[in-house]
């Protein structure tokens, strides 16, 4: 799964259906620099999380993803 991640990120490969959900989500965490360490790539974080963007904006799956992690995090706020 990395290799597919890294490869859709890094190398701008089109990534399958499954991949770019898992990129969506890495993406709505703002973890994509923990499966993919964008410096021996010469890549900044921030190239990283565009290019996670791009794949996230074109896929289906990334509003629910927001939508969870939003709902998550404002039950979280309100248990607190």
């Amino acid at each position: 799964m990395r290799q597919l991640v890294g490869q859709a990120l890094v190398q701008q490969e089109v990534p399958d259906a499954r991949t770019a959900a898992l990129i969506a989500l890495l993406h709505a965490l703002r973890c994509e620099h923990k499966i993919i360490d964008p410096k021996p790539y010469h890549l900044s974080r921030r190239q990283l999380r565009a290019r996670a963007e791009e794949i996230s904006v074109g896929n289906w799956a990334s509003d629910a993803v927001r939508k969870v992690i939003r709902d998550m995090a404002s039950a979280g706020a309100g248990a607190g």
